[in-house]
């Protein structure tokens, strides 16, 4: 469960946004909405003016980065001199998880990994689903993906696949983007405008 109640001030932008439920969301918005502020400050590396966070029962809000068992992805989350595999094992060696090969193998095959050597040598869409791959492969609580899915070919397809690994895992995923095209298979819907969040499904 992620709660969040927060206000932000940036500039002329005022977010003023509630959030609370378990599972898979989908957070829609246009650009300048206030989508990856709200991700930023679940995630700390943004403070709120006002409010808190909550991951299960559990007040984040002025926790560490590193005690948050939360999982930022967004664009350019990626290592580029990291070999495809080690790169998939990366979160889970720096937050000293342990990792079955087979683990490895069904993540990457669900997701449509197929790829091998450095990943600044893959596509940006494959990029995008190795970013995915290593955040679920860390084994935390939360995982917070801003546009990473909007970037990626046969999106419905894939988010499929990373719901369906986030729920056996156990993991809550909050996923933005501009449209809700292909976001079929999620839990939940909010919709961010001006800097305010409502439930719509």
């Amino acid at each position: 469960m992620i709660e969040a109640k927060v206000r932000k001030r940036l500039g002329n932008f005022q977010l003023d946004s509630e959030y609370k439920d378990s599972g898979f969301s989908l957070l829609s918005g246009p650009n300048g909405s206030g989508k990856t502020t709200f991700l930023s400050i679940i995630a700390g590396t943004l403070s709120p003016d006002e409010g808190f966070v909550k991951v299960g029962s559990v007040e984040t809000t002025n926790l560490p980065i590193d005690k948050r068992k939360t999982v930022f992805v967004a664009s350019g989350s990626y290592i580029p001199h990291l070999e495809v595999e080690k790169h998939l094992r990366w979160g889970a060696m720096v937050r000293k998880t342990r990792l079955e090969d087979s683990r490895v193998r069904e993540v990457a095959e669900s997701l449509g990994i197929h790829a091998s050597g450095r990943v600044s040598e893959l596509s940006l869409g494959t990029k995008g689903r190795v970013a995915l791959a290593t955040a679920l492969l860390a084994s935390p609580e939360v995982i917070l993906v801003d546009e990473v899915f909007s970037g990626l070919d046969g999106r419905a397809g894939v988010l499929s696949a990373y719901v369906d690994l986030t729920k056996r895992a156990r993991i809550d995923v909050i996923a933005t983007s501009q449209d809700d095209a292909g976001f079929e298979s999620v839990d939940h819907r909010y919709v961010i405008s001006r800097g305010k969040t409502a439930r719509v499904s």
